[in-house]
């Protein structure tokens, strides 16, 4: 059956004696009016809006335009699936990248952002997903002996932007501020301490200097590698592991400091619904932002209850410089995993209310905040939950990602 190139489009205008006058117009699907195409863009979810404006010129609505509707943002993170594969095709890659909503009690929506042999991807080959910010993705892989290549990709519209190459065999974390399109936009990465010494690697994606700028700090021997960061106000924290060590690096003025911890929080024999439990602690540990706080994730197992996981959750006390306990998360809820997120109470949330949901090996379980679901009781409440992260496609990789705020 032939496609229809046309629509028709009935307009209504007055005639000689009041009444209406009805006309019929006939114009291409490519020159729709905008009156015709916003209510439709308005009922489309973020991916759906992307793909509508790559159907044709006429469908892509100026940025004004774009710009004065108002477009619900997505409160919680997504989950990106991906791989890329070398193929006997030196031109092409086999690519396989996927996005998917969580379940919030209607049907969830898998976007297939593409599939099949892909010119173009040859750097994605071996790549290794380090953070995601504001819709975008940090990829990293080693490019020749001493050599690290760096690159941010889009999911949602398959934009990339590639990085300069850093001269470095190594790293133990990178992340990166916001967005490349925004002007705030820098990578931060944390190579491995080294003889009483650490060198932190920076690039400002929207300066005018288009290389890597590193710096070498001094360091305690007995820091260990930076296990965790979490960019706030301008600054990136590093957690190094053990003993609740923590630094700060300031983007503005590129200091250095050393956050000394006055005391640390007491955290065996933890009574849990009046019994006694020993929990011993394992890693990685997980930092965040939290409403300007800084929160700490540290995942145990209960050793008098079959080694049933669960994670403590610390909030940093900068007047008293002392980790303390936050044991009830209000009606919010908290990403861990290579990019860790806070999601604040209210709207989607309400779904996810008080859990701390973790990525690892492809599931992305959750667990309960102790003080609004008591750990002892931690099954029978799980059942009652509804899941709204289910695991990924085997065989893929997987990170959270946050929808971007504006397309």
């Amino acid at each position: 059956m032939k496609a229809l190139s046309c629509a028709a489009m009935a307009t209504q205008t007055p005639n000689g004696e009041g009444g209406p006058n009805y006309t019929t117009e006939i114009r291409p699907w490519s020159d729709l009016p905008e009156d015709v195409l916003v209510p439709v863009i308005q009922r489309l979810l973020i991916c759906d809006r992307i793909r509508f404006r790559a159907v044709c010129k006429g469908w892509r609505l100026p940025v004004d335009i774009i710009q004065g509707l108002f477009f619900p943002v997505p409160k919680l993170p997504w989950t990106m699936e991906y791989t890329w594969r070398k193929t006997t095709d030196s031109n092409r890659t086999l690519s396989i990248c996927k996005l998917r909503e969580p379940d919030l009690g209607r049907r969830s929506r898998s976007y297939i952002v593409e599939i099949g042999m892909i010119e173009g991807r040859s750097n994605f080959v071996d790549a290794e997903a380090c953070a995601s910010q504001d819709g975008w993705v940090l990829f990293s892989k080693e490019e020749g002996k001493g050599s690290l290549l760096f690159f941010l990709f889009s999911p949602f519209n398959k934009q990339v932007v590639s990085l300069p190459r850093l001269e470095s065999d190594r790293f133990d974390i990178a992340t990166f501020s916001s967005g490349p399109n925004s002007p705030d936009c820098v990578v931060f990465v944390a190579h491995p301490p080294e003889s009483g010494k650490i060198c932190i690697s920076v690039f400002r994606h929207c300066g005018d200097d288009m290389t890597w700028n590193s710096y070498l700090f001094d360091l305690p021997a007995y820091f260990d590698s930076v296990e965790s960061v979490a960019y706030m106000n301008g600054s990136f924290y590093c957690y190094f592991g053990c003993f609740f060590r923590l630094t700060c690096f300031k983007i503005a003025n590129q200091e250095w400091q050393i956050i000394r911890i006055k005391s640390l929080p007491t955290y065996q024999n933890v009574i849990v619904n009046d019994d006694a439990s020993v929990f011993t602690f394992t890693s990685p540990n997980y930092l965040l932002e939290c409403d300007g706080e800084l929160l700490l994730a540290c995942p145990a197992k209960d050793t008098q209850r079959h080694n049933q996981d669960c994670f403590f959750l610390f909030r940093l006390d900068w007047q008293l410089k002392a980790w303390g306990r936050k044991n009830a998360l209000g009606g919010g809820a908290i990403f861990l995993g290579k990019t860790s997120f806070w999601v604040s109470p209210g709207g989607e949330t309400e779904n996810v209310a008080n859990r701390v949901h973790h990525h690892t090996g492809g599931s992305a379980d959750f667990f309960l905040s102790p003080r609004d679901c008591p750990l002892g009781s931690l099954e029978e409440q799980r059942k009652k939950f509804q899941i709204c992260y289910h695991p990924c496609t085997e065989g893929l990789k997987t990170i959270w990602i946050a929808p971007p705020r504006e397309f």
